[in-house]
């Protein structure tokens, strides 16, 4: 009897242990092909990055997206990798010479383990010669960037600490029990999925460097590779340096600035605009306002000084699926509130309130032509929420993650769209007007309410008046002389003066061709 408990304690500790190894294995197979396929995303990144600055001079909000996007999975994934390999860390923190004998799951988990750990090495070694010669995504991939869950220095970090000589130790103590345990003896193993590793491992580079032991070629080459490492660093700190100078001079001037106001906005706490305003937002609309009497509105180049992006309350956020969204749980009892508009101020990108949103004379609300899925407009709320608590942008660079101004959020949200950018002191910037001016006619925007000098302007004319306060020519068949437009109407045709679109006075001062209208009723 006690000889039939033994064998089925042996076959069921044998059975788990084939369970385990099998669940391993899944594990090991995913972490391989997902690091393989790194090496193709990064020739695309590569080719995708030069051609963007090749064709625009600048990035994208899309590149941007991308490349911060594949960050984010590269890092996720090597700290996978990384846990992985360290699983059999009990075996390789003690000299190999010491360890006499290996169980058959340690022996076969070790192989997966260093396949892991060589594949992570070869990739790591690609990214770096691929990335570290090229400035621009060197310095993105550094910066800070909450919205990524990014460290400042992640890329230095991540390079170098692939390259310590901690790991190296573990990398040649690892292939030195495999090669004294596996390699000897693969016949007993006999299995696919261990061959599969053992291929790995010996056509990757790191093994071949350190099969043979010390190598004190390799561990200068190591030391280079971090010195390299270090030297672009310091080329990039005297980078942000000038940086620094730039953010803080423009922050001293910019707050001074901001704190002269003549006097309060002529549609300030007007409950007759607050009700048109809401009955009339979407989710992703966007907010433009003018606000003539601040002394900043004069250092704004364009016409509009502020632009906000509306998310939508809680009833639209469920419709969308993401009212349980790690995220926008984290902004519930802001929104619950009724603070449904992300913008950057000064201080920082803020979640706030549409009455917060009324101490100006002109508004207008701009609303996207192409009917998005709710996926995408999800994947749109998401990115604006993301960027809450970053500080302001001073140095007014669309590049930089971590610091944004009010205009920069839209380029960073509203990814697709192929916003118009200016070239300040090197630095690519967007002003609120290039932002404006995706709503002129035929362009992907379009006015759905707007405000001049604080009266409302009538639905009919909305675009006509929208595009000349953004200095828009007239398209042929509605300019009918120097000074006035002859704009169709549903009933007659009226003139309206070029001056008198100008000051902004448009109730009742239409020339009389027929029924009067009534352009600026609140």
């Amino acid at each position: 009897m006690k000889n039939l408990f033994f064998i089925l304690l042996i076959l069921t500790q044998s059975a788990i242990a084939r369970s385990y190894f099998t669940y391993e294995y899944e594990e090991f197979d995913q972490i391989i092909t997902e690091l393989i396929q790194t090496k193709s995303d990064v020739d695309e990144q590569i080719i995708a990055f030069n051609k963007v600055l090749e064709e625009k001079g600048h990035l994208t909000g899309k590149i941007l997206e991308d490349v911060n996007k594949f960050a984010e999975k590269r890092i996720s994934l090597r700290q996978r990798a990384y846990e992985y390999f360290m699983k059999y860390a009990y075996l390789i923190k003690k000299r190999s010479k010491k360890i006499k004998s290996l169980e058959e799951h340690e022996s076969k988990g070790l192989v997966n383990a260093l396949a892991v750990a060589v594949t992570l090495f070869d990739v790591t070694n690609y990214t770096y010669i691929n990335f570290l010669g090229h400035r621009k995504l060197r310095m993105l991939l550094n910066e800070r960037d909450s919205s990524y869950k990014r460290a400042e220095n992640t890329f230095k970090r991540s390079i170098k600490g692939v390259y310590s000589l901690r790991n190296r130790k573990y990398l040649k103590r690892a292939i030195s029990i495999y090669k004294r345990f596996y390699l000897k003896n693969p016949e007993i193993y006999g299995d696919d999925d261990v061959t599969k590793a053992d291929n790995i491992i010996k056509n990757s580079f790191i093994y071949s460097k350190y099969k043979n032991g010390s190598n004190f070629k390799e561990l200068i080459k190591v030391t280079g590779a971090r010195l390299k490492i270090s030297a672009k660093n310091q080329f990039d700190f005297l980078s942000f340096i000038g940086n620094s100078v730039v953010y803080y001079g423009s922050k001293l001037f910019g707050n001074i600035m901001g704190s002269f106001q003549k006097r309060r906005g002529k549609l300030f706490e007007n409950s007759k605009f607050i009700l048109k305003v809401k009955r009339r937002l979407e989710p992703l609309d966007i907010l433009l306002e003018k606000t003539p009497f601040r002394l900043t509105d004069n250092f704004i180049p364009g016409y509009w000084g502020h632009a906000a992006i509306y998310i939508g309350d809680q009833n639209d956020l469920r419709k969308l699926g993401i009212w349980n969204h790690d995220l926008v749980q984290k902004y519930r009892k802001e929104i619950l509130s009724g603070k449904t508009i992300v913008e950057a101020l000064r201080s920082n990108v803020q979640i706030n309130s549409i009455d917060h949103f009324t101490d100006i004379d002109d508004f207008a609300i701009i609303r996207l032509n192409k009917e998005l899925t709710n996926e995408e407009k999800a994947e749109h709320i998401l990115r604006a929420l993301s960027h809450i608590g970053k500080l302001y942008d001073f140095s007014f660079d669309v590049e930089t993650g971590e610091t944004i101004v009010c205009s920069e959020l839209h380029y960073r949200t509203y990814i697709d769209i192929d916003f118009n950018t200016s070239t300040i002191l090197g630095r690519p910037t967007i002003s609120v007007d290039q932002v404006a001016e995706q709503a002129v006619a035929d362009m992907p925007f379009t006015p759905k309410l707007l405000y001049i000098d604080g009266k409302k302007v009538k639905d009919k004319v909305m675009q006509l008046v929208y595009d000349q306060k953004l200095s828009t020519p007239l398209p042929a068949d509605i300019l009918h002389d120097s000074d006035t437009y002859d704009y169709p109407l549903d009933f007659h045709k009226q003139k309206l003066r070029l001056d008198l679109l100008d000051n902004g006075e448009f109730e009742d001062k239409l020339i009389d061709l027929g029924p009067a209208i009534n352009m600026a009723s609140v």
